[in-house]
């Protein structure tokens, strides 16, 4: 990687950080539910690799384990999840039966909404899981994406990710260094920030609702 490339991934980095990620918990799950049905063919194919149905959306969102996966999101101003990235560890010995071994390996999967679409939420939430999964000790982040996924794809070049190519399909890997203190403090900063936003938007929005409600005409 050039200096030039190093410099770009340092100032994506920073980007990233400006905006709020915020993790999900299980009772968020009809969310993110929506937030998929709500993604077109074509984005459904992109983010899948296959135009899945609303009916297997919804059966792939009931199956997230929340105590083992971790889905991380975005929110608009109107509280709206417009960006949101699926996070689950794995490992090849948990696959073949020895499921009390640590993962070393995580698999992410990130959508975007249209209208959110080129403001950084894909780098941001490639970021946010990075730090994740270095503080959670796992040593690769794996992504698996068609290689039309033009934006996945550019999100695994500017990261450095190793990419290998097969039949219109793209695997790409990152080993990710070890967690130290500025990466342990640097997830519980941006998750309090992240509920410190929410909050603030649920704030204006309740604010706005009392707001209107004073405006109603007396009824008698």
């Amino acid at each position: 990687m050039t200096l030039d490339e190093r410099i770009r991934v340092r100032l994506d980095a920073a980007r990233a950080l400006a905006i709020p990620i915020k993790e999900l918990s299980l009772e968020d799950r009809p969310l993110y539910a929506k937030h998929l049905l709500e993604l077109g063919a074509k984005d459904r194919y992109l983010r899948f690799g296959n135009p899945l149905s609303d009916e297997t959306i919804v059966r792939y969102v009931s199956g997230i384990d929340f105590d083992r996966a971790t889905v991380f999101g975005v929110f608009d101003d109107n509280l709206k999840l417009v960006a949101a990235g699926h996070f689950a560890p794995h490992s090849i010995e948990a696959e073949a039966g020895q499921a009390d071994l640590k993962p070393t390996t995580a698999e992410f999967g990130l959508s975007v909404a249209e209208e959110a679409r080129g403001k950084g939420m894909g780098t941001a939430l490639f970021v946010r899981a990075s730090t994740h999964a270095r503080n959670l000790g796992i040593a690769n982040l794996f992504m698996h994406c068609l290689t039309q996924n033009k934006a996945m794809m550019r999100i695994a070049r500017k990261a450095g990710m190793e990419i290998s190519y097969s039949a219109g399909e793209a695997d790409a890997y990152v080993t990710l260094a070890p967690a130290d203190a500025a990466s342990v403090i640097r997830e519980a900063m941006q998750e309090q920030i992240a509920l410190f936003d929410f909050a603030f938007k649920q704030q204006v929005l309740n604010s706005r609702g009392l707001m209107r409600e004073m405006r109603l005409p007396d009824a008698a």
